[in-house]
């Protein structure tokens, strides 16, 4: 069924405020300035979203959504990827472009950034690292670990690209992550080979 004008316009208003939102960040972002630079009213923004905290909620959605089509992709083109080869996909996705990098970034922003200061809920803050562990954990199980030893691994594999991110968010320094982030992959590998039921 096709959509309708409204929600047409609705969802190519929020894959620019994701953009938006990508590279101006969360913490001060409030309607006026973000209607102004998208050149829509405030009302057209409230019309379609409701409150800003709305906004932010269906922006990062929208956010996993892409993350997840691009993904998928990879996916189809190669079913049999196995969890350390997507972390490869993503490390070169995020590398190759200023705004691939900066869209991973605003997941960390939301989940990291005081309620107070974002007005996010929780589960929408717990959601950007959540679901991506929720990913890594099946795909793990997929790989034949155990459900128990998918879970652990997920977590600390997650943990660990988090910081590895974070930290070429805050540095730059690509030569030194990317050893970093080689030698992570290394060591995951060896460690579901050695868990594999």
């Amino acid at each position: 069924m096709a959509r309708t004008p409204d929600l047409e316009r609705r969802q190519e208003l929020l894959d620019r405020i994701v953009d938006y939102l990508a590279e101006h960040g969360l913490a001060q972002a409030t309607l006026r300035p973000m209607a102004a630079t998208l050149d829509v009213s405030i009302n057209r923004l409230v019309h379609h979203f409701g409150s800003k905290e709305e906004l932010l909620t269906a922006a990062l959605l929208r956010a996993i959504d892409q993350q997840i089509e691009v993904q998928e992709k990879w996916l189809q083109r190669s079913p049999r990827l196995s969890m350390c080869d997507i972390f490869g996909k993503w490390w070169k996705w995020m590398n190759v472009s200023p705004a691939n990098l900066a869209l991973v970034r605003l997941n960390y922003e939301a989940a990291a950034l005081n309620p107070e200061v974002s007005g996010l809920a929780g589960d929408v803050r717990a959601d950007q690292i959540g679901v991506w562990r929720h990913d890594i954990e099946h795909r793990l199980f997929m790989d034949g670990l155990s459900p128990s030893a998918a879970a652990m691994e997920a977590s600390l594999a997650k943990a660990t690209f988090t910081g590895i991110v974070m930290d070429l968010v805050a540095t730059g320094d690509r030569k030194r992550i990317t050893a970093s982030f080689n030698e992570f992959i290394s060591r995951l590998e060896r460690s579901v080979a050695s868990q594999r039921r």
